[in-house]
């Protein structure tokens, strides 16, 4: 399972839209439906990225660092830009 797909699930699960957790942890409503299709692209770099995962898994209520692993797995599988 992907880092976006977890989250997806963990948000699904606590009953919380995506416009809930948009307003819980400030971040945009399209910056989290990118993420849970694990489209990094928009969030601001690989930093950002991890802070928007751990701070969506925080305020789910889940341990973010199998979520953050993966992410960073995946992070490392991505083809470099150039």
């Amino acid at each position: 399972m992907t880092a976006g797909e977890m989250l997806g699930r963990a948000r699904k699960s606590a009953g919380v839209t995506v416009a809930d957790l948009a307003q819980m942890t400030k971040i945009r409503a399209s910056i989290i439906a990118a993420i849970e299709r694990d489209d990094f692209d928009h969030c601001g770099g690989f930093v950002y990225a991890r802070g928007q995962v751990r701070s969506m898994a925080v305020v789910l209520g889940v341990d973010p660092d199998p979520i953050i692993a993966q992410f960073e797995q995946q992070a490392l599988m991505q083809p470099a830009e150039e």
